[in-house]
Formats: C-alpha cells, structure tokens, sequence
C-alpha cells in the first residue's frame, strides 16, 4: 500500500531543540506524507508524548480537545526568565531562598488552583496578533487569568534550587505558569527548567515512538486506531448499506443511549467517521 495513503494516529517521543511544526517537517521527509496534524504544541525546550494525526484523522482531532495532560517538570528556584523557561532571558535574584515550612500544604493548595494567568510569551492571541510576537515586541499588556485546574500533583524531589513535580492537569493549563505560581507561593522567584509531557488522555508516552525511527519503511506498522487512543469511547460497526447512508448525510435507526461522539466503524474495524446518537438513531458528524 502507497503510504500517501495511509491514515491514523502515530505516538512521538519529540526531542528537545526543536519545534511542534519542525516534528511535522521531519515526519514529512521521513515518511514522504504530507498531512500531519497534532493534539497540542510542547515549546522547544520540552520533551515527550506529542500525538499525531496522519492525513484523514487530522480531522478527528477535536476528539482530543478536551483531554487532560500530564507532565513531569523540574522547576528552577532563585531565578527568573522572561519566557518562563530556559529560553528566555535569566536573572538571578541574591539571596533567594524558600519558606520550607510552606512546602508541607503546597501539594494540597495547588490542587485548589481554579485559574493561572498565561505566559505573555505564548501563542494565546491578543487583538489577532501572538502574545509571544507583542512580548518580543516589547508591547506593555498582561494576559487575563483563565480556567486551569491540576486534578493530581506530587513533589518528586527537592534539593535547593530545584523542585521536580509530576502533574495532571486540564487542556490550556500552561506548566510554566504552574510553576511560576508555585515559586510565589514558596516566597522565591523561578522557572520551567526542564519540561516532558508524559501523557495525553489514556495515551501515556512509553507507547511512543522516537521521531528517527519513523520513516516511509515503518510507519504503517506503528499506527494506531481511534479506539487505541480513546478506548473509553462508544463505537459502532456499520454495513455497507448503513454507511452509504450515514455518508449521504441521513439518519439510521440506532438503539441506544444518547452519545455525542460514536465512533463509526466498516466491517474491517476501519474508522470512517464520528456520528451522534440521539433518540435512537444516528446522525453523521463527521465523515471520512
């Protein structure tokens, strides 16, 4: 099989040094597929789990909005950056040091973290141009706070001046922010040193593949389904009769319970697309 032609989802191991989209670039020339998407940027300096789309499963990326992601960070203490992490412009602050009694109830007060302002060096857009663009441009604004919530935390290992944390936490919840919030609440300054996504959903990074390894010769070996990565979500196996309909835009009969995302499979357990099911019967979504 021409693998142009090949869709599903592939699992990184992205490296330190490069960018989300230069991820995409090598994939491109390694594979001589052109159309990859993914399921959130990691910055330059941060490692680990990126989720792919291969061609047409870039459009089941939606699926993955809302899953959380887990990290393991080393946060640097007596230090700032104007980036947050270490590509930024670093000051050190004399005689920095933390209020140690404070780090018995840090785990317990992140974990009531509602909402943590953004980083002005990120891509959030500001009256349609990047922050990171208007930060570089030395412009004067500050992000407004948004939704963030870290639903597990731990402390792995603190030796002055670092502090390494694992933790889970929702979609758009910046990790440089977190670790700027929990430097402030030690009484201190600090930044995201060291940064690796080691989870998105149900997918965890062991399963990832190292960018190297992916090339025209392997990558269809290393696909994987929708089920694989949203194993929790409800599915469906079509006939060929039912999927000409489905494809055609109309309803068909389908007892069940309401569900917005039904995964909609061929008699080869091949995706072809997302349907809805409402009042029993299913309505197309989105077909491949």
């Amino acid at each position: 099989m021409d693998v142009k032609q090949l869709s599903g989802f592939l699992l990184v191991d992205k490296p330190a040094g490069i960018t989300s989209f230069d991820v995409i670039r090598q994939l491109r020339r390694q594979t001589g597929i052109r159309t990859f998407g993914h399921a959130g940027t990691l910055d330059p300096f941060a490692t680990g789990l990126m989720l792919m789309a291969v061609n047409k499963y870039t459009r089941l990326l939606p699926l993955l909005d809302d899953a959380d992601k887990e990290y393991q960070a080393t946060l640097l203490l007596g230090k700032s950056s104007t980036t947050g992490d270490p590509e930024g412009i670093i000051t050190e602050e004399p005689d920095a040091a933390i209020q140690i009694e404070k780090m018995a109830s840090l785990a317990k007060d992140v974990l009531r973290i509602d909402k943590l302002r953004p980083p002005i060096h990120s891509a959030i857009k500001v009256d349609g141009k990047r922050a990171y663009a208007r930060a570089r441009a030395d412009e004067d604004f500050e992000l407004p706070e948004r939704d963030s919530r870290i639903y597990s935390f731990m402390v792995l290992s603190y030796v002055w001046p670092e502090l390494a944390y694992h933790c889970k936490v929702s979609k758009g919840t910046y990790i440089r922010s977190l670790s700027r919030w929990i430097a402030q609440y030690l009484g201190t300054t600090g930044y995201t040193a060291i940064l690796r996504r080691t989870a998105i959903g149900k997918v965890t990074l062991d399963k990832a593949n190292q960018l190297a390894d992916i090339t025209t010769e392997t990558i269809s070996a290393k696909l994987l389904s929708v089920l694989d990565i949203l194993p929790d979500v409800a599915s469906i196996t079509l006939t060929d009769e039912e999927f000409l309909r489905i494809r055609n835009g109309n309803s068909i009969a389908c007892p069940g319970d309401n569900d917005e995302t039904v995964v909609v499979l061929d008699q080869g357990t091949e995706c072809r697309g997302i349907a809805s099911r409402r009042e029993n019967r299913l309505y197309p979504k989105v077909n491949l």
